[in-house]
């Protein structure tokens, strides 16, 4: 008979089972297709509304996540203010949990990931300045949204600090910020600065953009910067701009300064899905061994881009542009993973090794203490457990856009209606929507938020 001082086996085992479920969930995701819904309707106040509703659901680890819903929802429905306040209180907390916790991050070594508090994916918590940039942008507050643009930058230098050299992420310069601290810079005179920004958004599309998502330097971007360039006399650097780029024309700085522009910033498709990838591993002692791990699985969506008309009611001449890519976050999510998965899968397999261990050991004390039978009894139940409760951490930012496209026109100041087409593949108008009527001043400009899903 066991000694009152001694703990069976047994409740060893149920002791762990407890821990490994608690810890090992997940946040739910079930009120995500609604919300989807919600934003492919544009009914934002519902979407808003069902994420305060489900706060519970998020659970306390996952409060980063909870309030980056809250912002991105405000965002697409212009309640900026509101948008960065959430935003602000989601990277509070990133900035706070960047501190390890000892005893968490053990956990996650025995136990899950998920036990965790998340933090964000190192993307996404650079995106969360992007998109208080562009809450900003919105309130015309150009210098607050550069402040924003500049933490972007410092952001991605500091995540990418923490790894050894030559196993950073791809993603170290945001290309997009880069080009709207330009335009900004321009908006508010400051031309020397605006060049400077436009000049290295031009060398991140060319030298990583391009080389790892696919994404050319934007004409709008090349555009600017020849103009810019025009602005300062830097005949030199014009010369080298237009030999890289001989089939693009630009404003002068003259002309553009009797002008006004027009922004259309246009969300579209949904981030990639964080999925879990697993394979088992039998031992030659009959025990199972699982890895798991996430991988970034792209999601499909029918408009390819967007295409603006604009009537000048004095005129009654017509303007028409293109919205072109200029940030593709899901590849951005895709290759952020990938340059990290290796880290992450060492880390599955010592956790799991781990688990096979502490549950081989297990065993052998139950077969020890109270026979055959409850050996291979517990080391069934603490096979099972340690194959359910080995999850890859899944958790992500699932309201993000899956790409950032923007159309830009110089255009006279007067009155304007117009409409935007949304278009999918073969030149086919998935959807259209009425733009309403607004003026622009000489040297004026006015941004305009579109969000589209399908």
């Amino acid at each position: 008979m066991m000694g009152s001082g001694r703990v069976r086996p047994t409740s060893l085992l149920f002791i762990f089972l407890g821990l490994f479920l608690f810890f090992s969930c997940a946040p739910g995701i079930k009120h995500y297709p609604r919300i989807n819904q919600y934003l492919l309707s544009q009914d934002y106040d519902s979407a808003y509304e069902l994420v305060k509703k489900n706060k519970g659901t998020y659970a306390e680890r996952n409060a980063v996540l909870y309030y980056m819903d809250e912002g991105i929802i405000s965002h697409f429905a212009g309640r900026y203010k509101e948008s960065n306040r959430s935003f602000s209180k989601a990277e509070s907390i990133m900035e706070e949990l960047y501190t390890k916790s000892i005893s968490k991050e053990a956990a996650s070594f025995l136990i899950s990931d998920n036990t965790v508090p998340y933090r964000g994916e190192d993307f996404e918590r650079a995106m969360v300045n992007l998109f208080m940039a562009l809450n900003y942008v919105g309130l015309g507050k150009w210098e607050d949204a550069v402040v924003e643009g500049r933490k972007v930058d410092s952001k991605l230098n500091l995540i990418n600090s923490q790894y050894e050299e030559g196993k950073g992420n791809v993603y170290k310069e945001d290309g997009f910020i880069r080009f709207l601290m330009g335009a900004l810079y321009e908006l508010e005179g400051e031309i020397n600065d605006a060049f400077i920004s436009y000049r290295k958004a031009e060398a991140v599309y060319r030298t990583e953009y391009l080389p790892n998502y696919g994404v050319s330097p934007p004409t709008i971007l090349v555009e600017d910067l020849l103009t810019s360039a025009h602005a300062m006399d830097f005949h030199e650097e014009m010369a080298e701009i237009k030999k890289e780029y001989p089939d693009v024309t630009f404003i002068d700085s003259a002309r553009k300064k009797e002008m006004a522009e027009v922004y259309f910033i246009h969300y579209n498709g949904l981030a990639p899905e964080k999925v879990e990838k697993r394979f088992l591993v039998p031992m030659p002692d009959g025990f199972v061994v699982k890895i798991a791990y996430p991988k970034f699985v792209k999601r499909s969506y029918r408009i390819s881009h967007g295409e603006i008309t604009l009537t000048n009611l004095g005129s009654g001449r017509s303007y028409r542009f293109p919205t072109v890519l200029m940030e593709d976050i899901a590849s951005i999510a895709v290759l952020n993973l990938e340059n990290r998965i290796n880290r992450i899968k060492a880390k599955a397999i010592a956790r799991a090794t781990t688990k096979y261990l502490a549950s081989k050991g297990l065993s052998k004390v139950a077969e020890k203490e109270g026979g055959e039978l409850l050996g291979f009894l517990v080391k069934v139940s603490a096979n099972i457990a340690s194959v359910a409760t080995e999850q890859a951490d899944v958790r992500q930012w699932r309201l993000l856009p899956a790409e950032i496209r923007v159309g830009r026109s110089v255009i006279p100041p007067g009155e304007y209606r117009g409409r935007i087409r949304f278009v999918g593949s073969g030149g086919i108008v998935v959807s259209s929507r009425e733009i309403a009527p607004f003026s622009l001043k000489k040297k004026g400009e006015r941004f305009f938020i579109y969000r589209t899903l399908n």
